[in-house]
């Protein structure tokens, strides 16, 4: 099943994602809109650890506003032989990366560069391309935490400032909204949530990604379970659930390959989300229907 879906997915989706990456590099997003895949949510909802679950990378994480430019990552699966690969693009700044662990620092630095400090956001597109064989073929688009209020010398508007820079990503038809929420959190109070839905009343092309279901208050469960079987906030591609990597992990130093062992283990144990965990290998079918696969030729 594994190798059958990768490579059918390899054979038909993948020629898009380079034809749609190679013109977005040229430009042409300017006059023409692109098919894409936008992560967005609240801050500390876990956009960070859902990326690097998918690309095997750290990210910059943390508590405030941690991800303070768009970042477009780029991800190209390679053959089991190949060695890691990465690329970091910004301005007119290339930075080839041999090792993931310098991912992080050097994409930190890449903001600080961009925004000119640690308070604002910035609109300017940051590019991270990563070869690996650990890797599915799938370019996103991180997009900035959505923060509440200001803090300390952020911009008194700063909570406007990253939905702006939001809606400009999600209000078109052609990009699929991955909407990361906390499980410990009311799913109906979630602004990015509520972004969505305003953006794609239907649910059409948005897909809710369930995050800290190990934070889930006991007796709560079972709401969880309805979410994630599209009982109480219905959208056409439905819900994911996944733990990943918290920072009591990192502080640890567990890898991400134990990571994910770690969260097979605590689907596979518990008594109400083993029913509803979608594993990563099965999860790859949901971008098999994607809109960027097959309506924008």
């Amino acid at each position: 099943m594994k190798n059958t879906l990768f490579s059918q997915y390899e054979l038909k989706i993948r020629p898009y994602i380079d034809l749609i990456d190679s013109l977005r590099a040229l430009g042409v997003d300017q006059d023409l809109t692109l098919p894409s895949i936008a992560v967005i949510g609240d801050q500390s909802s876990g956009k960070s650890s859902v990326l690097e679950a998918l690309s095997g990378v750290s990210l910059p994480r943390g508590s405030g506003i941690v991800t303070r430019c768009p970042l477009e990552l780029k991800m190209k699966k390679t053959k089991e032989w190949q060695p890691w690969k990465g690329k970091l693009k910004y301005k007119d700044i290339e930075i080839d990366l041999r090792d993931p662990s310098f991912v992080e620092q050097e994409i930190s630095k890449a903001q600080n560069v961009i925004t000119g400090s640690a308070v604002g956001i910035s609109e300017e597109l940051i590019s991270l391309n990563v070869e690996s064989p650990e890797v599915p073929n799938l370019t996103l688009i991180d997009l900035p935490g959505i923060a509440r209020v200001a803090v300390g010398n952020q911009p008194k508007d700063i909570g406007e400032q990253i939905k702006r820079l939001i809606q400009k990503f999600i209000k078109k038809q052609e990009t699929i909204n991955l909407v990361v929420v906390p499980s410990n959190v009311d799913i109906a109070t979630t602004e990015a949530l509520k972004m969505a839905k305003e953006f794609d009343p239907t649910g059409q092309r948005t897909l809710g990604i369930l995050t800290k279901p190990d934070l889930v208050d006991k007796g709560n469960e079972e709401n969880i379970v309805d979410i994630v079987r599209n009982l109480v906030i219905e959208m056409k591609k439905g819900y994911m659930i996944v733990k990943c990597r918290s920072q009591q992990d990192i502080k640890e130093k567990r890898t991400l390959a134990e990571a994910i062992q770690k969260e097979y283990d605590f689907f596979d144990d518990h008594q109400y989300f083993r029913y509803v965990y979608t594993p990563p290998v099965f999860a790859i079918s949901f971008f098999r229907s994607l809109p960027i696969a097959h309506d924008h030729r």
